[in-house]
């Protein structure tokens, strides 16, 4: 099986309204990159939107990091989409500003198999946050987070994470064409241990290893952040003016099964007083691995999918 994206580190940073000046936003980016050794040469804007109609274009411009933050501040650019433009090594980054959606702001990354990035965002995600107001920020393992997301099996499922596990409850939609298609099959991943949460539209929460829960997140959360810092399963937490910094597991997730299933269970729990299983149906979490792509197996055990 082949994964359907690298299995890189990636981050999901929200905000409750966009950040201003955006150019700032740039300006911490590109200093991480530079001093991770990251920078690319070249940005390739692939879409940029300013405040007026007729900065708004999805052409698409080759320009130097150097040189974006004027852009941005010339055009008043509100969000920004681009990459490093090398097919098979690229880094791209997202900026939405989703003003139909109520303002909310979300910035995160792609990384492909060969791209130059850094293999965490820690120190971006706090200079982000200690900056600008958010409501939280989050780091993952890619296929993990993908495989426990995904909800439709007639769409690259079988291929990426092998055969959908059997208690799954499914849904069926007649696809509307004028050809026959086959129905569109559906999977219910509201139990999933690493499934995300909507808290706002395009903003959501993320069961991981390490979190970084700004000041608006607490208004969503069933838990005071008190209550949360008294929990006993941390590894490590700080609590600072601009987020409040959680760590339950040596590293990102890579099972909902086993004590990792556990460990995210208890986020659910604590949170947002939800409960989760695996696999589905079976109303608790296996101690034996089940299920997913080979990939993320545990080492020395026989894969059997």
């Amino acid at each position: 099986m082949i994964p359907p994206f690298p299995d890189r580190t990636h981050f999901t940073l929200a905000f409750p309204v966009g950040p201003q000046p955006v150019s700032e936003v740039w300006g911490l980016i590109s200093q991480y990159l530079c001093d991770k050794k990251c920078l690319p040469n070249i940005l390739s804007v692939q879409q940029i939107a300013g405040h007026r109609e007729e900065f708004h274009t999805t052409e698409r411009l080759k320009i130097r990091p150097e040189e974006f933050a004027k852009l941005i501040d010339e055009r008043r650019l509100d969000a920004f989409w681009f990459d490093s433009g090398v097919s098979g090594r690229t880094l791209s980054f997202r900026l939405l500003h989703a003003k139909t959606l109520g303002f909310q702001s979300v910035l995160g990354c792609y990384i492909e198999k060969d791209a130059k990035a850094p293999k965490g965002w820690n120190g971006l995600i706090e200079a982000l946050m200690e900056r600008f107001s958010t409501v939280g920020g989050w780091q993952w393992r890619q296929l993990y987070q993908s495989w426990q997301s995904a909800i439709e099996v007639n769409c690259g499922y079988l291929s990426s994470f092998g055969s959908p596990p059997s208690g799954y409850s499914m849904t069926f939609r007649n696809t509307e064409s004028l050809t026959p298609q086959p129905d569109r099959v559906f999977i219910d991943i509201s139990l999933n241990p690493g499934r995300p949460k909507e808290l706002l539209p395009t903003v959501e929460f993320y069961p991981t290893a390490e979190m970084w829960l700004g000041p608006h997140f607490w208004q969503y959360a069933q838990c005071t952040k008190e209550e949360a810092l008294a929990a006993d399963f941390w590894l490590e937490t700080r609590d600072t003016p601009h987020y409040t910094y959680f760590k339950c597991w040596p590293t990102p997730f890579t099972r909902p099964d086993g004590e990792q299933g556990r460990m995210q269970q208890r986020l659910w729990k604590l949170f947002f007083h939800e409960d989760c299983e695996w696999p589905p149906g079976s109303g608790t979490i296996s101690d034996e691995p089940m299920y997913g792509p080979k990939e993320l197996w545990p080492e020395g055990l026989e894969y059997p999918y």
